[in-house]
């Protein structure tokens, strides 16, 4: 009985110990000068010894403690509003695998495992496996569909499009932008392309069962393209009511417009959705409105995918997705000069000031050219390589010959240890020397 009494007592002591620590701690301040303070009480034996330190009482509160993210989230949004998504996708595969298939699928994997013949090959490395075969009939099952649907979730491609909705592809969506006469640009999930390389219509292809009713819509957006509205996209393709996979007997209700993502836009999510009809074709200009046609006014062409689903959930349901991320190149200068006849817009980013630490009384480890050029003037820096550069140059003779390695040549007679990390980075063309061309 004592041995329990005297363990809650030392309990009870330990835990009123951390509660007096973790609230009336002090917080030492560290030393701005870590490297000089030892080396001045050196120097300056005679001064006074706590002229090199620093103090600070400071008592630790409740307040400064550490936040979980859900106290951050609280503070943020107190009464959150949480919804979670709801699937508006097909619920169970198009070429559902029954039961018995699964069965003999994984004896036969069981099978082929214990075969000696062909852990021999295998260790050998001469086992040769189809990669068609392999590649098609990871496409027709499940972990293909759950994987591009974790790959659009972490884009954000959901949220954009669907708000609180989301759905998982069932069939794979095959889509080649034409690059030379024999050569392709495939569209993955989340590839990245230039503009150049989607200036053309693609060839879109996927497996449809070739039922008599069986009608798709295929729709190709901009989530990040819009230039006036943050929420809205842009739409480049619309084809509808496409008899099985035969897109060319399709509607085409918008024609393709090239991406133009502007300059200094960054990367846009361009993305194809393949939607099935749930009853024979779809008059859109009467359940959804007016579609662009061929106008390439991107007011016309301003789309939103939720308001579209809000109007034909009852019709139609997403079954795939395809997305790539494009960029600006040159040809989107030609988009907008011929195609859409307006002036290229530019975006650039507004950086903030360059941080100056304040200057200190001693320096140490740094040497003093290093710790003085920054807080000299960028013009004045440029302007000494500027300076240095048309020195070295001819307009006749042009670029010096530079040594193969300059490193190895030896310096001077002697030379300050600073000058000699100068020379260093000269020859490296680092620091102020990058702007050297040659």
């Amino acid at each position: 009985m004592s041995i329990i009494i005297r363990k809650n007592l030392l309990k009870l002591i330990w835990n009123i110990q951390l509660e007096s620590i973790r609230y009336h701690r002090v917080i030492p301040m560290p030393d701005p000068m870590p490297y000089t303070t030892a080396i001045w009480r050196k120097r300056f034996p005679y001064r006074n010894k706590t002229q090199f330190e620093v103090t600070h009482d400071e008592v630790y509160t409740k307040d400064m403690e550490l936040k979980t993210l859900e106290e951050r989230r609280h503070e943020f949004d107190p009464q959150p509003i949480r919804v979670d998504k709801v699937n508006i996708g097909y619920l169970s595969p198009i070429d559902s695998i029954s039961t018995a298939e699964s069965r003999n699928r994984f004896e036969h994997y069981t099978t082929q495992r214990n075969r000696a013949d062909l852990k021999k090959l295998h260790y050998d490395g001469a086992l040769r496996l189809p990669i068609d075969e392999v590649h098609n009939d990871w496409l027709s099952s499940k972990y293909f569909s759950e994987n591009l649907r974790m790959i659009a979730d972490h884009y954000g491609l959901f949220d954009d499009l669907f708000k609180h909705g989301y759905f998982i592809p069932r069939i794979p969506l095959h889509i080649n932008y034409p690059y030379s006469d024999e050569q392709v640009t495939p569209v993955y999930s989340g590839n990245r392309l230039y503009a150049k390389d989607a200036s053309e219509k693609p060839q879109v292809e996927w497996k449809s069962t070739n039922k008599e009713n069986e009608y798709y819509t295929l729709i190709f957006t901009n989530l990040d393209g819009h230039l006036k509205e943050d929420d809205a996209e842009v739409l480049h393709w619309f084809v509808g009511n496409i008899p099985g996979n035969q897109i060319d007997k399709g509607e085409t209700l918008c024609t393709y417009l090239p991406p133009f993502p502007p300059n200094g836009s960054g990367w846009h999510r361009c993305v194809f959705l393949l939607y099935k009809h749930k009853n024979g074709p779809i008059n859109f200009s009467q359940l959804y409105g007016s579609l662009p046609g061929n106008s390439v006014s991107l007011e016309k062409r301003t789309f939103r995918t939720i308001d579209f689903f809000n109007k034909l959930c009852s019709h139609l349901r997403p079954i795939s997705l395809a997305f790539f991320q494009v960029t600006w190149d040159i040809s989107v200068k030609n988009i907008f000069y011929n195609i859409l006849g307006m002036k290229e817009p530019r975006y650039e980013f507004d950086f903030e000031p360059r941080y100056v630490p304040p200057q200190q009384f001693s320096v140490e480890m740094t040497p003093f050219h290093t710790y003085l050029e920054q807080y000299r003037d960028r013009k004045d820096v440029n302007e000494e390589v500027i300076k240095h550069y048309l020195t070295m140059t001819c307009p006749f003779n042009g670029y010096p010959n530079v040594p193969k390695y300059p490193l190895a040549i030896p310096n001077e007679k002697w030379v300050p240890d600073w000058y000699k990390y100068e020379l260093i980075k000269y020859h490296k063309r680092q620091g102020k020397w990058k702007m050297m061309p040659f």
